[in-house]
């Protein structure tokens, strides 16, 4: 795979990078966000990336993530190219509308780097896009930009790339594992990257916080096969003192009982507005609902962001799922 010859030239003729992600990163983002600065270092540029904060304990172990500044303070003055990694567009990185904005209103260089579908946003902000829905996960595209520019993996950046893969692909249990996920694993082994101790830190690290969290989604819990659904409400993560991110996987636990094929969890990020994560098993593509209520994903993996209480925001998604009689 060769990423496009506009993307390489713009990393090796530029200065100085802004490495973004999108909101309530996960391994990958942090994993190609990581890989993709440690790189740039590497052939002596000045790099800065920015994120949500607090960091996830789960991810604190990354190298370099303590490099990772927060959001909040973020300034795009001194800048040529800003780049986003698992993220298609601007509105994604931020709940923040000045921050959207001003991401929108950047000058220099802006090149998106990501495995989820692209859409018109995404066409209308980027200068260079390097958007390939077909691969594991983004952390996989960091990899091939590595061996374009002829940089031999070294420790810090393989377990970056293989963080992120092992997240996007469950430990390498999801429909999108593949010959090339493991070929990919096995060079970032050989450099450095300590398979156990990397999911360990990724899946086997929750906190007691995060563990009653999931504890109170459990209880909320509604199952009508094929479709499970949950909710949290942010008077939950007030309440618990925790944060989005630590909501990471969830929704996949909902697809264990062997009669579900659709599982939705439904986040209150603060009244009135709903983050929407979908999961699906085989042939069902719940992309395509995402995409009527504005957001995206892969065929498996979807979200969506909606205005409203969640009792209004579940009999939408379930008159959606019976428009595709898929309930």
């Amino acid at each position: 795979m060769n990423p496009p010859k506009k993307l390489i030239n713009a990393l090796k003729e530029n200065e100085r990078f802004l490495i973004l992600t999108h909101t309530a990163p996960d391994g990958d983002a942090f994993g190609s966000q990581l890989a993709l600065k440690l790189l740039l270092e590497e052939l002596g540029k000045k790099v800065e990336a920015f994120s949500e904060y607090p960091i996830p304990e789960q991810y604190k172990f990354l190298p370099g993530v303590n490099s990772i500044k927060d959001l909040k303070f973020l300034s795009l003055d001194s800048f040529d190219c800003l780049i986003l990694v698992d993220c298609n567009r601007p509105k994604r990185v931020s709940y923040q509308k000045d921050i959207v904005d001003s991401l929108r209103e950047f000058k220099g260089i802006k090149i998106v780097i990501d495995h989820h579908y692209e859409d018109n946003e995404t066409l209308d902000f980027a200068t260079v896009s390097w958007i390939c829905p077909e691969v594991a996960a983004t952390s996989v595209l960091i990899y091939y930009i590595c061996k374009k520019l002829n940089f031999a993996l070294n420790k810090e950046i393989a377990t970056n790339i293989y963080t992120g893969i092992i997240v996007d692909t469950g430990n390498f249990q999801f429909d999108n594992t593949s010959e090339e996920v493991f070929s990919i694993a096995s060079e970032c082994v050989k450099a450095g990257a300590n398979p156990s101790f990397i999911y360990q830190q990724s899946f086997e690290n929750w906190s007691i916080k995060r563990f009653n969290l999931f504890k109170n989604m459990l209880s909320s819990l509604e199952v009508n096969p094929p479709v499970a659904i949950a909710f949290l409400s942010n008077d939950v993560f007030k309440k618990l003192n925790v944060i989005e991110a630590d909501t990471e996987r969830f929704v996949e636990f909902l697809r264990i009982l062997k009669d579900v094929k659709i599982a939705a969890l439904f986040r209150e990020i603060e009244k009135g507005f709903i983050k929407v994560s979908l999961r699906s098993k085989g042939d069902i593509d719940i992309s395509k609902i995402a995409t009527e209520f504005g957001g995206g994903g892969h065929k498996n993996a979807a979200g969506y962001r909606i205005s409203g209480s969640f009792e209004e925001a579940k009999m939408k998604l379930i008159e959606k799922l019976k428009n595709y009689s898929l309930l």
